[in-house]
């Protein structure tokens, strides 16, 4: 009973947390608020992939063409590292690919500049994920819609995200969905993956009975899998996301001495076999397992699995997990809700009574991680812009112990058409609105030279304090 009650309150708060974000959001703009600036991604930014800096004090590079290639196009700014850029975009809508975007190094894709609904990548041609980071670091990524359905052929190779032999990448209020390998998955084939952020995210309904050579293939996120030997690969921090109506790798873990794994404050809903499953065949591995809710749902089968289900598949390989304040409830129906076990035998055996250091995040209490991630998951903003009909159902569905495993888009309801909008007039193209410059003293709409300027009000650079405005980064987390 007391279970069935801090649900229903937390699902209650939602709408009040809404706002008082909101509420912050305006009182910064009116009245200003310093923040200290030092060389972390973004203000409030987490975990290990808090230095993916490396765009900082680059070319302001406007998107202004949703085509799959071209002037003006994600994929002019996006590939065209190692110069250090930024991607502000001037259109909303859907960007049908024909090919990945392979991600350049030292960029920000500031997708919470997008009018409208926001941007959402789908497949058009495409025989593989939409946004390929590999072989690259520095990459900041926010607010955008990866979904990209299945490849005209069948194909071992579309992910939602790749992220593979990179390092200091940050990935920040993403909507992914409808692929039919992971819906990410960082990999490590030639070298290292290492200091990546996942974060605030809804990673959700990857395509069961698509077209997977493999066949029944919904994959939550598959994180440090590997090809060859003597990789390395950690130090990576999944935070405050909702993973949903993904039949299993909810996560899948692996690990070498690199660094730990910590899988905090995320809530898994709804898989059918498997919710995480940790394995130590690439070499040492170490989790942090903190302030989590995993939650049966429709799909999931009658012998609920635990929460951590670990293998130790190579006793010679150390094996930790840290674990604490995580909550695992069945609800088969939202009236009704009981516990299952957090830890299978194995997982039991590799338990440490002390978190694993370096820890690089500090968590909240499982019960504020499931008001704050319902809150403010996924591509939206703090305005609440950017939601559409597919991340409603989504956070719909937890909230109401609905929905399942899917095998076809159309199941979902289809790809949403985010809504056009108009961006803001920029005279110097400088990324900072006529109006935003205009209000302040220390700018100018017809100068573009300054955005890197420090704005006394904040401490960051004048853009960065646009960007993270935009963002709501300075609402204490």
């Amino acid at each position: 009973m007391a279970d069935t009650q801090a649900i229903m309150l937390m699902a209650k708060t939602i709408t009040d947390k809404l706002a008082k974000v909101a509420f912050l959001f305006i009182t910064f703009i009116s009245t200003g608020s310093a923040f200290a600036l030092g060389d972390d991604a973004f203000p409030n930014a987490l975990g290990f992939g808090v230095d993916a800096n490396g765009w900082r004090g680059g070319k302001v590079i406007n998107v202004t063409s949703l085509a799959d290639s071209g002037k003006g196009t994600l994929r002019a700014c996006a590939e065209g590292g190692p110069a250090a850029r930024v991607c502000v975009f001037k259109v909303s809508g859907t960007i049908a690919l024909n090919s990945s975007i392979r991600v350049g190094a030292n960029v920000y894709i500031a997708g919470q500049t997008a009018p409208g609904g926001g941007i959402q990548l789908r497949l058009a041609q495409s025989q593989a994920s939409p946004l390929l980071i590999k072989n690259t670091n520095n990459v900041l990524i926010r607010y955008l819609k990866s979904r990209p359905g299945p490849s005209p052929q069948p194909s071992a190779s579309v992910d939602g995200v790749t992220i593979e032999d990179s390092t200091d990448v940050y990935l920040d209020h993403m909507s992914i969905a409808f692929a039919t390998d992971e819906n990410v998955n960082i990999h490590v084939s030639s070298g290292v993956s290492t200091n990546i952020t996942i974060a605030n995210s809804i990673i959700a309904y990857g395509l069961n009975h698509a077209n997977h050579p493999d066949g029944s293939h919904s994959k939550g996120m598959l994180i440090c899998s590997s090809e060859g030997s003597g990789n390395s690969c950690g130090r990576i921090s999944v935070l405050r996301n909702l993973i949903s109506h993904n039949r299993d790798r909810n996560p899948d873990i692996k690990g070498t001495s690199i660094g730990p794994i910590e899988f905090l404050n995320n809530i898994i809903y709804d898989p059918i076999s498997q919710f995480g499953e940790f394995y130590n065949q690439l070499g040492a591995t170490s989790v942090n397992y903190i302030g989590n809710v995993a939650l049966s749902g429709p799909s999931t089968i009658n012998q609920t699995p635990e929460a951590v289900q670990a293998f130790n598949s190579v006793p010679a390989n150390q094996f930790k997990i840290f674990v604490r304040d995580n909550k695992a409830l069945k609800r088969r129906q939202c009236n009704r809700v009981t516990r299952f076990a957090v830890l299978n035998a194995a997982a039991k055996e590799a338990r440490v009574t002390r978190a694993i250091r370096p820890l690089a995040t500090r968590a909240m209490t499982s019960t504020d991680a499931f008001v704050s991630v319902l809150s403010v998951a996924g591509d939206r903003l703090p305005t609440g812009g950017h939601l559409d009909s597919l991340d409603i159902k989504i956070l719909n569905n937890v909230q109401n112990c609905t929905g399942s495993v899917i095998d076809s888009v159309l199941e979902a309801g289809g790809w949403p058409n985010p809504a056009a909008g108009t961006a803001p007039k920029d005279s110097d193209g400088d990324g900072l609105p006529d109006t935003y410059e205009a209000s302040n003293p220390n700018l100018n709409p017809n100068q573009a030279s300054n955005v890197w300027a420090t704005d006394p009000t904040s401490g960051w650079s004048h853009l960065e304090t646009y960007l993270s405005l935009l963002a709501g980064d300075f609402v204490t987390q």
